[in-house]
């Protein structure tokens, strides 16, 4: 992601809803379908840069801080909306057909899960071969 994607993503979604830092990148990564999940090297500077310029206030909730738009950060948001919009605009672009593939790995996991956790030991047999079949027909794709 270009430099100044993680401020506006921050600002876009603290104007929904208040954070804390690592659901913040929780939430960065849900919203984008897993294309996008920033580091904590990025998102804790970012969110100090926030607050010091009193875009961003903190609230303490028992061990975890929570992180909410200030009313100048609204203001900015409402003033900026363009820009709040481009950040996903701009996600969606560059992970191009990955995005659909992710989907898939995603509701894939979802299945395998599933089984790993009720499924009878004849249906977790078979899911083990399917996956061990998948992979062999994905490398194949690369080899063709």
């Amino acid at each position: 992601m270009r430099k100044g994607n993680v401020r506006s993503a921050i600002l876009s979604l603290l104007s929904q809803h208040s954070y804390n830092g690592y659901g913040m990148i929780r939430a960065i990564a849900v919203h984008t379908d897993g294309a996008w999940r920033p580091s904590p090297g990025s998102v804790y500077p970012t969110l100090a840069a926030l607050q010091a310029e009193g875009l961003i206030e903190t609230s303490e909730e028992g061990k975890r801080t929570e992180f909410s738009l200030t009313e100048a950060g609204k203001s900015y948001v409402a003033e900026n909306s363009e820009e709040m919009a481009q950040v996903w605009a701009d996600v969606n672009e560059e992970a191009g057909a990955g995005t659909e593939l992710r989907a898939g790995m995603h509701k894939l996991g979802g299945a395998v899960q599933q089984i790993a956790m009720a499924g009878t030991e004849e249906q977790i047999k078979s899911a083990t071969e399917a996956l061990d079949a998948a992979r062999r027909t994905i490398y194949q794709l690369l080899a063709d």
